[in-house]
């Protein structure tokens, strides 16, 4: 059984609206990142995780996607959502991805690549990732408004930039997360917390196009992009 535990939780406070509820073309955000899974047959169910406040609008918004199993609420932070939404689906099943909510421009064939490396590598995570396009600096402590001092230079070749999808066995990453809360650990992502108790994880290719709404440019730029699907 693999399940997909979608992290919706978000407040919206600097985008001054809850993301996953804007719509575009008549439809959210959030069904839009959901119709993928919806019609991918790797995917067996699905998990959304809502502001407590907000699941009556999320229930809602879901009503029409069948592997949609529960809306769960959310915490104070992603790595508590998705921490919620693991525990309700704990002996449920042995793979689950993660993918963030307010990623809309998944497809089948990210999923399909990210379920093929997983199995092909036989690792406990597998991740999606983008090399940076831009150079990338250090720097120091901020000076006046929004400049920085700059102190070093990273070597591009070395880094990447983390996306979701990720997927994971599903005992290793619920043990992270368990050990992640007694220590008072944030991670950054999923795979972070496997990354710090030592287990193994791939990052394979993301898109570009997979972008993440954090901004209204990112909502126009998620347009653009739709209108080339």
């Amino acid at each position: 059984m693999r399940y997909v535990v979608i992290p919706a939780a978000g407040k919206g406070k600097r985008f001054g609206a809850k993301k996953q509820f804007v719509e575009v073309n008549g439809k959210s955000i959030i069904e839009f990142t959901l119709r993928p899974f919806q019609e991918s047959s790797l995917i067996d169910k699905i998990i959304v995780v809502a502001p407590k406040e907000s699941i009556p609008e999320m229930e809602t918004r879901v009503k029409d996607f069948s592997k949609v199993e529960s809306v769960v609420p959310g915490g104070c932070e992603r790595q508590e959502s998705v921490f919620n939404g693991l525990k309700y689906i704990e002996g449920k099943c042995s793979e689950v991805i993660v993918h963030d909510g307010v990623r809309p421009l998944i497809t089948g064939k990210m999923i399909g690549e990210l379920v093929s490396a997983y199995q092909e590598y036989g690792v406990e995570g597998v991740i999606t990732a983008v090399k940076p396009k831009d150079t990338i600096k250090v720097v120091g402590a901020p000076l006046e408004g929004s400049d920085f001092l700059v102190k070093e230079t990273l070597n591009r070749e070395k880094l990447v930039l983390v996306q979701t999808p990720q997927l994971f066995n599903f005992e290793v990453l619920f043990e992270c997360h368990k050990k992640a809360a007694e220590e008072g650990f944030w991670g950054t992502d999923d795979a972070s917390l496997l990354e710090r108790y030592g287990y193994t994880v791939v990052a394979i290719r993301g898109d570009y196009r997979n972008i993440k709404i954090t901004t209204s440019e990112d909502v126009e730029i998620f347009k653009l992009f739709l209108n080339q699907l």
